[in-house]
């Protein structure tokens, strides 16, 4: 069972799909596919700070998993979790609720908002995304326009998802005006952000976002929407591309020869030289376009005679590559051959990675040292 799961401060909404469906469906407690599940105050905060109890996070999202309890097991899950921003609480405190649930970290996938976005995006009719496709979105009174560009000169084609424009819509703003003058001001408003998000693009199809955007009052707006060009309006379009990135990650889907380049993507290809057996080869430690969080790699070598290890970076757009050298200080006195060193990489921000050697002695014959070396290499 794949599922997607859009979290947000205000309510939570789960799309899943299993082999018996054609495409992934959007559950909810009234039946409808635009009804979302409001998510209370203590289950947000215990997402959000480490300091506070699971709990009320862990029931929260058992109740939403509830949606889907008559689909399939809990072992069999596969989920696709989406915020608007990544951040490292979210990182840690969502799968860790998952898992008290019984799901296998694994099994625990994350990304934001854009990059659901993107999988929304291209699981549609080709015809919907053969130029610009923007998304147009109102939270906390400011309505925002992003616009979604495949670039297909390269090979793989880069997908990017930028923010075009935004353009306040507060109440403040009203003044003196009378509900027909407020809506001819919001209408005027949200025609000059479209012109913005589409000036100088081919923007072919628009996404907009819940309901504030209507067209008893955007008149003006919604012709020059529509006008040549495809407009959708829902609620569940971030789950359902969550739920679209489970179904790639699981091979349910195949990935079209795309690249996309958000912003919790890793730029770099990590790698080592080595000697495997009896020949010196390079070995991936991590390959680029994977997101940060999900980039972790652990292996086990033995040195001979190396007193430091050298970490190839290389950009995965074409560039120099780069030495970054860890120098194994203070190496405990042993016949050359008689260490094993674990060697582990893993990333604390898209441009941030840290590399970890452990001492693990040499079976019954050396006992491990204790001794743990680590660097940090920026990009």
């Amino acid at each position: 069972m794949l599922l997607g799961l859009q979290l947000c401060e205000k309510y939570a909404q789960l799309t899943y799909y299993n082999n018996t469906m054609k495409e992934p469906v959007t559950a909810s407690p009234g039946g409808d596919e635009n009804f979302p599940v409001e998510m209370p105050d203590e289950a947000w905060a215990a997402a959000c700070d480490r300091e506070k109890p699971l709990d009320a996070l862990t029931a929260f999202l058992g109740s939403v998993l509830e949606l889907v309890s008559g689909v399939g097991q809990i072992q069999d899950i596969r989920i696709m979790v989406c915020v608007s921003q990544l951040t490292e609480p979210l990182d840690e405190r969502i799968p860790e609720a998952l898992g008290l649930l019984g799901i296998q970290r694994k099994n625990i996938f994350l990304q934001d908002y854009k990059s659901s976005f993107y999988y929304y995006t291209i699981n549609q009719k080709k015809e919907l995304w053969n130029g610009d496709v923007a998304l147009l979105e109102y939270q906390d009174e400011v309505m925002t326009g992003y616009v979604l560009h495949i670039d297909k000169s390269t090979k793989p084609a880069l997908v990017t998802v930028e923010e075009a424009g935004s353009q306040p819509v507060r109440e403040a703003m009203r003044e003196d005006r009378t509900q027909e003058e407020w809506n001819k001001e919001r209408d005027r408003l949200f025609f000059e952000l479209l012109k913005k998000v589409f000036e100088r693009r081919n923007v072919v199809t628009s996404y907009l976002m819940g309901d504030y955007f209507d067209q008893s009052w955007a008149v003006r707006s919604f012709q020059y929407l529509c006008y040549h060009r495809h407009a959708f309006q829902g609620k569940n379009l971030f789950t359902k591309g969550a739920c679209y990135a489970a179904m790639e990650r699981t091979g349910v889907l195949t990935a079209p020869d795309m690249l996309f380049m958000g912003k919790d993507i890793i730029y770099e290809n990590l790698g080592i030289f080595m000697r495997i057996r009896g020949k010196e080869m390079y070995y991936p430690l991590v390959t680029a376009g994977v997101n940060w969080y999900e980039a972790h790699h652990v292996c086990e070598f033995i040195p001979d005679e190396e007193k430091s290890i050298t970490i190839l970076t290389k950009p995965m757009t074409g560039g120099q590559e780069v030495s970054h050298i860890l120098r194994l200080t203070d190496f405990p006195e042993r016949p050359n051959r008689a260490t094993r060193l674990r060697l582990t990489v893993y990333f604390i921000s898209a441009v941030r990675c840290v590399v970890e050697v452990e001492d693990l002695g040499f079976g019954g014959f050396y006992r491990p040292s204790g001794k743990i070396w680590k660097r940090e290499i920026f990009f």
